[in-house]
């Protein structure tokens, strides 16, 4: 089937739908759409790094204060 063929076929079918119907066809063409121009932009970018999970993911983001271990005066009445 040719591209015209299929696109007059299309619009043939689509003209018969209510338009509710034809409302939801738009969107599926949409997402069809969208996943097609997603994968090409992914064959022709580099491959991602794997994800780095476990221990010390966050070592340059995470501090930890140097009196950590000092009481806190909100404690004081208690000790």
């Amino acid at each position: 089937m040719s591209r015209t063929n299929a696109i007059t076929s299309i619009n043939l079918l689509l003209l018969q739908l209510p338009e509710p119907l034809q409302v939801e066809a738009l969107h599926y063409v949409e997402y069809l759409t969208s996943r097609r121009v997603s994968a090409a932009t992914q064959i022709g970018s580099q491959p991602k790094a794997p994800k780095r999970n476990g221990f010390g993911i966050l070592k340059v983001k995470v501090t930890i204060a140097s009196d950590f271990d000092a009481p806190l005066e909100e404690f004081a009445d208690y000790q």
